[in-house]
């Protein structure tokens, strides 16, 4: 039995608690960008959802912290999924 995999893309305040994604791209104002880029919401990186909410909790290479989606602002995430 061969397992297939298959690549959604969602915007991150549409990951569900404790789903984990690769960032694909950031686009945001110019004065967020590198703000961003210093929480480590960067392109390739990989991203986990600790709590939804406004402000939700994201963890980062073991570190946490609480971000609000601004509506300027999009974090695009890839997430991996297995069909058998």
């Amino acid at each position: 039995m061969s397992v297939a995999t298959t690549t959604q893309v969602v915007p991150l305040d549409l990951l569900q608690a404790h789903e984990s994604g690769q960032i694909l791209e950031v686009v945001a104002p110019n004065e967020w960008t590198h703000r961003l880029q210093e929480l480590g919401l960067r392109e390739g990186v990989t991203i986990r959802m600790v709590k939804t909410g406004e402000p939700c909790i994201l963890a980062i290479d073991g570190h946490r912290f609480s971000y609000r989606c601004d509506p300027s602002t999009m974090i695009m995430v890839e997430l991996a999924e297995s069909i058998a």
